[in-house]
């Protein structure tokens, strides 16, 4: 298991070998998509019901719907981040097209008794989009080989050799000559007099991707007063990720024999996953609704496909500049991660027939997150990194709230809407949300119906490109355009 620990705070983290503590955001600190009138309304629709989108928070509102119907939601996607580093502030923006749902229902009306309607709906829903750039650059103390040679000269120090070195950082290291020697007592490296000599860093780091969860959902409504509704839900995950992490000393000379280092990491993450949701939903009134909603966790076996390429460039002491380049070639890994249980309280007031006003208020506790890195090869090193991931991961995060709240306007048959999303941060040391912003508008008949959907997001996060290292501050921003064709049958 790798020791590099790279974040990314707005709904997504990022890391060069995934099984690590900062890595289980990927899949438990969620921004969900759906429709374009989920989203536009702030995806608090935990009361309401009769919406595609909703089924994979509160299946209870799937017990709303009087017909068939069917949707399908492409959207764009943009994606910016700001990274700053020693004063010195880049930009890096992504754009990319996907869809956001496709759903239908199937609607049953009984002929008789107190059950109105038994429904069922399949599909899926998007729960988080990877898709992130960003690009750094500055001069900043230390250097990446600091680690890769403490940790090769522990190994020698403790009977290994060379050959023991970790495959992906300090073999790499050693057969490029940026860490030379062969016992603990003559290993060295250029940056042996200045470990904290002040040079040039930069990287480029590219995600891409998505978590997408398809849902088989039912649920009745009993008297028109109560409805109950489940789904079972099967997440698919792709997730891409690729870096260059740089060092340049060319400038400034602050290193003997020292000129530059690139070090290219790629990683490719598949899995899938199932869960289970309930919900429920008691209309007090015709005006007023209160929904509850609670979530299983979800049980998710992963893969990493996983490859390193390192090149060092060096000036010999006969003043002949050199440089080597070593792959590291796949490392495949199946592990598995469980991530929190969800639980939710909702509540909607309908006037009359001009729209809509509803809230929802999630606990998540992020802590929860938890590594199992033993089922397939349960040898005593997986059991270490297991124990040591999930207590990091216990240490770093606690229970946060997500809040949603929205409303639309009904003008005929054209709709406005509007909404604000604030995520609760998962790190212990930070506080407060991040936001998010929606709108919409939607033109509705009986047999078809056209939405549109914005939400704009950001938040501050770090990156930080090697264990013990410098820190890199970014402020991340996401808009998602969404557009829903849906036909009623």
């Amino acid at each position: 298991m790798k020791q590099y620990l790279m974040l990314l705070f707005l709904s997504l983290a990022a890391t060069a070998f995934s099984q690590t503590a900062g890595d289980v955001l990927k899949y438990s600190y969620l921004n969900p998509g759906g429709t374009a009138r989920y989203i536009g309304a702030g995806s608090a629709f935990g009361a309401l019901g009769a919406e595609f989108g909703a089924i994979s928070q509160n299946p209870a509102g799937l017990a709303m719907y009087r017909t068939n119907e069917l949707t399908v939601t492409p959207s764009l996607r943009f994606a910016g981040t700001d990274a700053t580093l020693g004063g010195s502030t880049l930009d890096e923006s992504k754009t990319n097209f996907r869809f956001d749902n496709l759903g239908l229902v199937f609607n049953t009306t009984p002929m008789s008794g107190k059950w109105k309607t038994f429904n069922v709906g399949i599909g899926f829903n998007q729960q988080t989009n990877f898709n992130q750039g960003i690009y750094y650059s500055g001069n900043a103390p230390g250097t990446i080989l600091n680690n890769w040679y403490n940790n090769a000269k522990a190994v020698l120090a403790g009977g290994g050799t060379t050959e023991d070195f970790d495959p992906f950082t300090g073999k790499l290291a050693n057969l490029t000559g940026a860490i030379y020697g062969n016992t603990a007592a003559n290993l060295t490296y250029d940056f042996s007099n200045t470990p904290n000599a002040v040079i040039e860093h930069s990287q480029s780091i590219t995600q891409s991707g998505t978590m997408n969860e398809m849902v088989l959902s039912l649920a009745g409504n009993y008297d028109e007063k109560l409805l109950l509704g489940a789904t079972v839900g099967i997440p698919f995950v792709r997730y891409r990720f690729s870096s260059e992490y740089q060092e340049n000393d060319a400038g400034t000379a602050a290193v003997d024999s020292f000129d530059n280092l690139s070090y290219t990491e790629f990683l490719n993450t598949d899995g899938y996953g199932v869960n289970i949701k309930f919900g429920v939903i008691y209309r007090v009134s015709q005006a007023v609704r209160i929904g509850a909603h609670i979530h299983s966790p979800t049980w998710l076996s992963l893969t990493d496909d996983y490859n390193a390429t390192f090149k060092y460039a060096f000036t010999g002491n006969d003043g002949v500049p050199r440089n080597f380049t070593e792959s590291s070639g796949n490392a495949v890994i199946d592990y598995k991660l469980t991530t929190p249980w969800r639980a939710g309280i909702s509540g909607a007031v309908l006037i009359q027939k001009q729209g809509f006003l509803s809230a929802e208020v999630e606990w998540v506790d992020y802590s929860a997150n938890k590594y199992d890195f033993t089922s397939d090869v349960g040898n005593a090193q997986n059991q270490l990194d297991e124990q040591r991931e999930n207590s990091a991961i216990q240490r770093l995060y606690e229970p946060r709230m997500n809040i949603r709240v929205g409303g639309e306007l009904a003008l005929d048959e054209f709709r406005l809407r509007g909404g604000i999303n604030l995520l609760g941060k998962p790190r212990a040391e930070d506080d407060g949300f991040n936001m998010g912003y929606t709108a919409g508008a939607g033109v509705r008949s009986e047999s078809f119906f056209l939405d549109l959907g914005l939400r704009i997001g950001s938040g501050t996060g770090s990156v930080i490109p090697y264990a013990d290292g410098f820190e890199v501050n970014t402020k991340n921003y996401v808009t998602n355009i969404l557009m829903t064709i849906g036909f009623k049958f």
